[in-house]
C-alpha cells in the first residue's frame, strides 16, 4: 500500500499508502516499519537509502530526496538507460545488472508536465512510475510487494525539469532494508510471483487507521492478496463512492481464490485511497484477508477448511 509512500521509512513506499475505507479523504494509513531501507550489501545496518505500500505498495517507500543524507547525489557522467543498474545512494553509480546494485532503472521519459510546480510534479512522477512498474513487475500488485517502484530524486538527474527516470528495487524480507541484486526484477510478479513477494499487516487495513506492514513471517492480522491502480497519471479523482465500490468487486474474489474457499473467521477487506492521496499520484487498492480475532504467523494462502488454531 506502499506499503507502498513509506513501506516510514519504508515500505513497501508503498506503502504509505492510502486511504478511504472509513470514508475519510486521508483514510487509514498503510505505514512502514520504523527502519529504514539499507545500503547495497545485505549484511549493512539500515540506513537512509529510500524505500511502501505499499502505494500499495500501497502503501509505498518514499522517494528519495536529498536532504535524508549529508552527502548529495550527483548527476550521472551518462544518460540513464533503461536496463541499467544502480548502486546505493547518494552516487547512484552506473553498472551493468549482472553486477551487485541497488536499483534497476525501467523508464526513462522526456518529459516535463509540471515541471513549475513541485507538488503537482511530485505527483505526477509517482503516478507515471507506479504505472511503468506495474509493466516492468509485470503485476499492479506491486504495490503491497517487496518489490518497489519510484523515480530518482531531482538531484541525481541532469535535467530534472524535462526527464523522468524510475527505478526498482527490493526489500529484503524482514523489511529491514534493501537487497543486493545480481540480475532483473523484470516479471519477477507474473503469474503466481507476487506470493512470494507479498507483504502482511499487525493490524487490520479494513478497521484501523494506522496499518504497521511487517513480514508474514512475522505475527499479522492481514495479508496482502493483491492490488491495482484505480487511474492512470493525470485522472481525475472519480469519487470515493465509485473507488470503493470497484474496490470491493476485485479484491473479493482474490480473496476467496487466496484461500481456497469462503470462512467465516477469515474475511476478504479492501483499503482504497481518497482524494488526498489521489492528488499526491497514488491511485491505489490494496486487496487483503484478515483473521477476525488475533494474529496468525503464517500465510494464509490455500488454508480452505484448516483449523485457524495451526495458523497462530
Amino acid at each position: 500500500m506502499k506499503p507502498r509512500q513509506t513501506f516510514g521509512a519504508v515500505v513497501v513506499a508503498v506503502l504509505l499508502l492510502f486511504t478511504a475505507a472509513c470514508g475519510n479523504d486521508d483514510g487509514p494509513t498503510v505505514s512502514a516499519p520504523s527502519a529504514t531501507p539499507t545500503s547495497s550489501a545485505p549484511s549493512a545496518s539500515p540506513t537512509s537509502d529510500p524505500g511502501p505500500v505499499a502505494s500499495a505498495s500501497t502503501a509505498q517507500p518514499t522517494t528519495p530526496s536529498s536532504s535524508s543524507t549529508s552527502a548529495r547525489p550527483t548527476p550521472p557522467s551518462q544518460p540513464y538507460k533503461v536496463g541499467q543498474c544502480l548502486g546505493p545512494k547518494p552516487g547512484y553509480t552506473q553498472t551493468s545488472c549482472s553486477q551487485p546494485h541497488t536499483y534497476e532503472v525501467f523508464s526513462v521519459r522526456n518529459d516535463s508536465r509540471d515541471s513549475g510546480d513541485l507538488v503537482k510534479r511530485a505527483a505526477w512522477k509517482t503516478a507515471t512510475c507506479n504505472q511503468d512498474g506495474a509493466g516492468f513487475f509485470g503485476s499492479q500488485s506491486f504495490l503491497l510487494s517487496r518489490l518497489d517502484a519510484i523515480p530518482l530524486p531531482d538531484a541525481a538527474i541532469s535535467k530534472p525539469d524535462a526527464e523522468i527516470v524510475c527505478v526498482a528495487y527490493e526489500f529484503r524480507e524482514s523489511l529491514s532494508g534493501l537487497v543486493t541484486n545480481t540480475g532483473s526484477l523484470k516479471n519477477k510478479l507474473k503469474g503466481d510471483g507476487f506470493y512470494s513477494y507479498n507483504v502482511c499487516t499487525k493490524g487490520r487495513p479494513s478497521t484501523s487507521d494506522d496499518v504497521e506492514v511487517v513480514s508474514c513471517k512475522e505475527p499479522h492480522s492481514a495479508e496482502a492478496t493483491g492490488a491495482k491502480l484505480n487511474g492512470k497519471p493525470g485522472d481525475t479523482f472519480p469519487g470515493s463512492d465509485k473507488v470503493q465500490s470497484q474496490a470491493v468487486k476485485f479484491c473479493l474474489p482474490l480473496g476467496q481464490k487466496f484461500l481456497g474457499g469462503k470462512r467465516s473467521d477469515i474475511i476478504a477487506s479492501q483499503n482504497s485511497g481518497g482524494s488526498a492521496p489521489w492528488s499526491r499520484g497514488l491511485m491505489v487498492t490494496g486487496c487483503f484477508v484478515e483473521v477476525t480475532n488475533g494474529t496468525v504467523k503464517k500465510s494464509l494462502r490455500g488454508i480452505g477448511n484448516k483449523p485457524l488454531d495451526s495458523y497462530r
